[in-house]
C-alpha cells in the first residue's frame, strides 16, 4: 500500500501547482496581447493609460480625454494627436490667454482696485482667490490668485483693468487667439465658466499654452507651488496654492514640470494645459473632457513619457506627493535598447497604476549605472488590491 504523502509535502505540491497555474495564466495573457489594441473594448474599460500600439518602434499611449495633443515646442514636432481639432469647452483652461494678454498688455507692478463684477464670482460654484470689493493689488499678485487657485473672481478684475471691461477684454483674446492661428478657438468670457460659443480643440489649447511658455513671468507664476501675498493697508493676506497636479511639490510631481493649467466644468470634464522641459526641449500639450482628475493625470504623464521616449529615453518616475523629482535627463542622454526601453515602460506602468489604485506603495529610487528606475513592492500591499482594482493592475504589468 503506498503511504499516505505527508502534510508538508502535500503544502509544498499545492503552492508549487498554484505557482504554475498563476504563470500559465499570466502565459496566456502575454499571448493575447496584439489583441489588446487601444480602441478593443477591454482596453477602453480596464486600459488607463495602456500602451500597446506600436510606433516607430515604442508603444503610443492610450488617452482617455476626449482629445488631446502633445507637440515639441522647439522643433514643432507633433508627438500625439487624438481627436485634436474637435471643439470642446476648456473650463479654466481660458485663463492661460488672460494670463498672456495680462502680461502682454499690462504692467506687472500696477495696482488694480477690485470691482463688485469681479466679487460676485466669489461664489460656491465657482473656483475664487476670495477678493472683496475695493481690496487693490497688482496685477502680478493678481495673475498668482488667476492661475493657482484659478481665481474667476481675479480673471474679472484683470479684464477690467486691461481691457477696461470685460466684453472688451474678450474681444482682445479673440483677436490675439486669431493672430496666433487658433482658427477652432472662440472665447465668451476670460474665465472659463460654461457660456455657449466658449470652446476650443486640444491643438489650439497647446499651441497656446506653449505662447505662453515662452514668456519667464508665466514660467515663474504657472510653475509655483504656493505662494503668499502679505496683508497691507489695501488687502487682506492670501496663501495660494497650485491646482497643478505635476508641479514639484504637487499630488503628482513629473520631473521638468513648468506648468500649465488645469480646468474642470461639468460640460468641459478634467481639462489641462500642461509642459515640461525634458531632454533639454520644452514639451506642452494639452487634454480636453478627461473623465476625472486622476485618469487626467495619468494621461498627461503617459503623453510626456511618450514625449521624451521619442528621443529614445525612459519615461519619468512613478510620482511621490509632495515632492521634487529629479530630472536626470532635462539635458543631454544616450538612447536605451529597445528591449530595455520596453521593459521600463511595462514596469513603471505598472508601478504608476498601483500608486494611482491604492494597491502597493512603490519604492522608486534611481539604481543603476544607467541612471534606470528600480522597484521594490510590499507584497502584503497587494492583498489590499481587489477586484476592478487587481484587474487593472494587471492591465497595466502586462
Amino acid at each position: 500500500m503506498t503511504e499516505p504523502m505527508p502534510v508538508v509535502w502535500r503544502g509544498t505540491t499545492y503552492s508549487v501547482i498554484t505557482i504554475l497555474l498563476l504563470l500559465g495564466g499570466f502565459v496566456a495573457i502575454v499571448a493575447q496581447m496584439p489583441s489588446l489594441t487601444r480602441n478593443s473594448p477591454f482596453a477602453r474599460a480596464n486600459g488607463i493609460g495602456l500602451s500597446l500600439k506600436p510606433h516607430g518602434g515604442y508603444y503610443e499611449p492610450y488617452v482617455a480625454a476626449v482629445a488631446a495633443y502633445t507637440f515639441d515646442a522647439d522643433s514643432g514636432t507633433v508627438l500625439y494627436a487624438k481627436d485634436a481639432n474637435e471643439q470642446l469647452p476648456m473650463a479654466s483652461c481660458t485663463k492661460v490667454m488672460t494670463a498672456l494678454l495680462a502680461v502682454e498688455r499690462g504692467n506687472l507692478d500696477q495696482v488694480i482696485t477690485v470691482g463688485a463684477d469681479a466679487h460676485a464670482l466669489v461664489r460656491s460654484d465657482s473656483s475664487f482667490m476670495g477678493l472683496d470689493v475695493g481690496e487693490k493689488l497688482t496685477l502680478r499678485d493678481l495673475l498668482y490668485g488667476l492661475i493657482m487657485p484659478s481665481g474667476n473672481d481675479a480673471a474679472v478684475a484683470i479684464a477690467d483693468a486691461i481691457g477696461g471691461s470685460e466684453p472688451k477684454f474678450v474681444a482682445m483674446m479673440n483677436a490675439r487667439a486669431a493672430q496666433l492661428g487658433l482658427t477652432h478657438t472662440h472665447f465668451a468670457n476670460p474665465h472659463g465658466l460654461d457660456t455657449p460659443g466658449h470652446y476650443t480643440t486640444a491643438h489650439d489649447l497647446a499651441l497656446l499654452a506653449a505662447v505662453a511658455m515662452k514668456k519667464p513671468t508665466l514660467v515663474t507664476i504657472m510653475s509655483a507651488a504656493t505662494h503668499h501675498i502679505p496683508k497691507t493697508a489695501d488687502h487682506k493676506e492670501y496663501n495660494l496654492y497650485t491646482g497643478n497636479d505635476l508641479l514639484a511639490g504637487a499630488g503628482s510631481p513629473y520631473p521638468g514640470a513648468i506648468g500649465v493649467k488645469p480646468g474642470f466644468t461639468g460640460p468641459a470634464g478634467f481639462c489641462q494645459a500642461f509642459a515640461a522641459i525634458r531632454h533639454g526641449h520644452l514639451i506642452v500639450g494639452a487634454v480636453l473632457n478627461d473623465p476625472s482628475w486622476q485618469v487626467r493625470r495619468v494621461d498627461m504623464r503617459a503623453l510626456l513619457d511618450w514625449g521624451i521616449e521619442q528621443e529614445g529615453l525612459p519615461p519619468a518616475p512613478p510620482p511621490i506627493a509632495g515632492t521634487t523629482p529629479p530630472n536626470p535627463w532635462a539635458e543631454g542622454g544616450g538612447r536605451l535598447p529597445l528591449a530595455h526601453a520596453w521593459l521600463i515602460e511595462r514596469l513603471l506602468s505598472a508601478a504608476t497604476a498601483a500608486h494611482y489604485l491604492g494597491c502597493v506603495w512603490p519604492d522608486m529610487r534611481f539604481g543603476s549605472p544607467l541612471g534606470l528606475h528600480q522597484a521594490s513592492f510590499a507584497p502584503s500591499g497587494l492583498m489590499r488590491c481587489e477586484g476592478d482594482a487587481k484587474r487593472q493592475l494587471l492591465v497595466r504589468i502586462w
